[in-house]
């Protein structure tokens, strides 16, 4: 049984003791689970270190289910070491709250830059957007196939792969985070037979339909993401299971054609991004790792070869304080 955690009172100056000492600075975002913070770590001779810290939101406290899936999330990424998915360093409990300190990415989120590029009516160029898609293709393969000290296959799926979740730092590394609603073989909370997880706009076809969902439907999410990004329309504008599943059923594979909203583009990209977002899991890519390889050929074919600072140059185009932080 979990104890019940009584509402924090956090605001900007707020000292919290962890493993050494915690200074709150100013809010970031909420999600659906928790509130997250930009922090210092205060150490010892002057040390100062920018953390993020997420906490369990205000209403959720009481929820016990809802709180062990927080505490679910931070035991499982605290083992995920990978270039492009968010860091969590530590998991602790201070004045009857819980708090997660994660790796702080100074930067913006995929998001953002769509909405960016829109405003200025200047489509995310296809080697950058190519670009971003392999990172987190490759940061879902090394999650996808984590195992844990004994060996065990953890069988983590994300489930809310999506261009919020999806942060891109000023220096031009993409990042995959919030495993909020992820589910792996070491989860506490296993009801993906009865609860839709996931935004609507993403969700895989069978986790619609509650068939159970597996590295395949991260494909799917990923690759309706990547559509977005080079059309800049949702793929599926859905707010709910029913609207959801009345689209999919008239869908049909050509709709996921980006040459129906971009002209001229690869041919070739095109195809990449349809066989991922194929209603049948058994179409699409058998795993993220092919997914990217893919990518990377369609990259290869045309004379492409973004890079970090390649991605950093286009961020500090659509954002004047990408340029001045850049290598903050």
């Amino acid at each position: 049984m979990i104890r019940r955690f009584l509402k924090p009172r956090i605001r900007p100056g707020t000292i919290i003791r962890g493993t050494g000492r915690y200074r709150f600075m100013r809010l970031l975002g909420e999600g659906g689970m928790g509130a997250v913070w930009l922090a210092e770590k205060i150490g010892e001779a002057g040390f100062r270190k920018l953390m993020a810290i997420k906490m369990v939101k205000d209403e959720r406290l009481k929820d016990e289910r809802a709180l062990e899936m927080f505490l679910d999330e931070a035991r499982l990424v605290a083992n995920l070491v990978h270039p492009n998915i968010v860091q969590v360093y530590q998991l602790f409990k201070r004045e009857q709250a819980v708090f997660v300190v994660m790796e702080y990415v100074f930067g913006t989120s995929l998001l953002d830059i769509l909405e960016r590029a829109e405003e200025l009516g200047e489509p995310v160029p296809v080697d950058i957007g190519t670009y971003i898609a392999i990172r987190i293709a490759r940061g879902l393969y090394y999650a996808h196939n984590k195992v844990n000290p004994e060996g065990q296959h953890l069988g983590i799926v994300h489930r809310d792969v999506c261009p919020s979740n999806i942060l891109v730092s000023f220096r031009g590394v993409p990042k995959l985070t919030d495993f909020g609603v992820a589910k792996a073989a070491t989860s506490k909370v296993d009801d993906e037979g009865n609860v839709v997880w996931g935004k609507y706009p993403y969700m895989a076809p069978e986790a619609v339909s509650r068939k159970g969902t597996d590295p395949r439907s991260d494909i799917y999410s990923l690759g309706l993401a990547t559509f977005e990004l080079f059309t800049g329309h949702l793929a599926h504008e859905a707010t709910n299971t029913r609207a959801l599943k009345e689209i999919l059923a008239k869908e049909t594979r050509g709709d996921r054609d980006v040459r129906l909203f971009r002209d001229p583009f690869p041919a070739p990209l095109a195809e990449v991004i349809i066989k991922a977002t194929d209603r049948n899991p058994e179409k699409r890519h058998a795993n993220a790792k092919e997914f990217a390889e893919d990518l990377e050929q369609v990259l290869l074919m045309h004379m492409m070869f973004p890079d970090e600072e390649r991605l950093a140059d286009y961020l500090a185009t659509l954002f004047p304080e990408a340029r001045k932080h850049r290598w903050y």
